[in-house]
Parts: structure tokens; C-alpha cells; sequence
């Protein structure tokens, strides 16, 4: 089975987003972390995010705090995958959950 399930019975699902806080959480962050969310369309939709947001109140994405900034980036999404990797590369932690191309070249320059 190539689909989600699939991948979930082989062990091969990233982590969902309130996997993710809990390990953030399990690894010491407290509720007052800043959390930087990079990412594009997310599997479930936006309220998947929700339990996350919960865990970390402080919780950003590029558009949250770019807004109208990012207007003339939107046709080019490799110009909005950059801003996320510039906001990564210089961040105090990076976790992924996921290990797409961005992560692994991340983790090569960290």
C-alpha cells in the first residue's frame, strides 16, 4: 500500500504536529518557546496545527508575521521555501518532522 496508511503501518509517517510539541515538550521546552512553523500545505489541514498551538502559544509562521511583505514572493514558492530556510539556518533549534530535501540540507549546514 502506497498511500498514508501504508506509510503509517511501516513506521514511515512524520510526526503529527501534536506529536511534534509533545516531543519538543518531553525535551525540556517550556510553554514560552517561540516556535517557527515552516512549512507549506499541512496533511489535515490547518486545524492539525491546533494542538500544537496549544502547547506553544508562541507560535509563528512567515505569514504571520510577514503578511503583506510576502506578497510579491507568493507566485514563487521557491522564494517562500527560502524564507523559511533563512529563518531555520539562523534559529537557536531546528527540529523537522519530516526529511525532505530543505531538512537534510539544513542539517548539513547546522
Amino acid at each position: 500500500d502506497l498511500g498514508p496508511e501504508g506509510e503509517l503501518r511501516r513506521g514511515k509517517c512524520p510526526l503529527t504536529p501534536h506529536e511534534v510539541g509533545l516531543m519538543l515538550r518531553g525535551l525540556g521546552f517550556k510553554n514560552d518557546s517561540y516556535i517557527y512553523v515552516a512549512s507549506g500545505e499541512v496533511y489535515g489541514g490547518e486545524e492539525t496545527l491546533d494542538p500544537l498551538r496549544g502547547l506553544f502559544p508562541n507560535y509563528y509562521t512567515k505569514e504571520m508575521l510577514a503578511g503583506q511583505e510576502l506578497r510579491p514572493f507568493m507566485p514563487f514558492s521557491s522564494r517562500l521555501a527560502a524564507i523559511d530556510y533563512i529563518v531555520c539556518d539562523l534559529s537557536d533549534v531546528f527540529v523537522t518532522n519530516n526529511n525532505g530535501n530543505m531538512a537534510k540540507v539544513l542539517a548539513g549546514r547546522r
